[in-house]
């Protein structure tokens, strides 16, 4: 189902547009809708241009998420053999403090 030219418009509002020629070609939607004047020609060179301007974002953003799932993936990792490492260390201390406590004892 195709949205209408104000609900793309009115969904469009909630973002920033850092690039110039979208953020004008909104205004002058906004304007046109307005006025009950949107040409036919607008709505689609607004289609267009918001189509090209999310596009881009969305490569962008789901790029930013496989690295973010990659790195958070090593990080469990890392975690993972910290925490064997140190139930290592802590049964090694553990066999160490027996074998000084025999030691003592023979000594004793």
């Amino acid at each position: 189902m195709e949205a209408d030219l104000r609900t793309l418009y009115e969904r469009a509002a909630a973002f920033h547009f850092s690039e110039a020629a979208i953020r004008s070609l909104h205004e002058r939607v906004g304007k046109a809708l307005d006025t009950g004047a949107p040409t036919r020609e607008m709505e689609e060179a607004y289609r267009r241009a918001l189509r090209r301007y999310f596009a881009g974002f969305d490569t962008q953003t789901r790029t930013q998420l496989r690295d973010l799932d990659r790195r958070l993936a090593e990080l469990a990792q890392a975690q993972l053999n910290f925490t064997a490492e140190r139930n290592v260390a802590v049964k090694r201390l553990e066999n160490i403090g027996a074998m000084l406590g025999l030691l003592d004892e023979a000594s004793a």
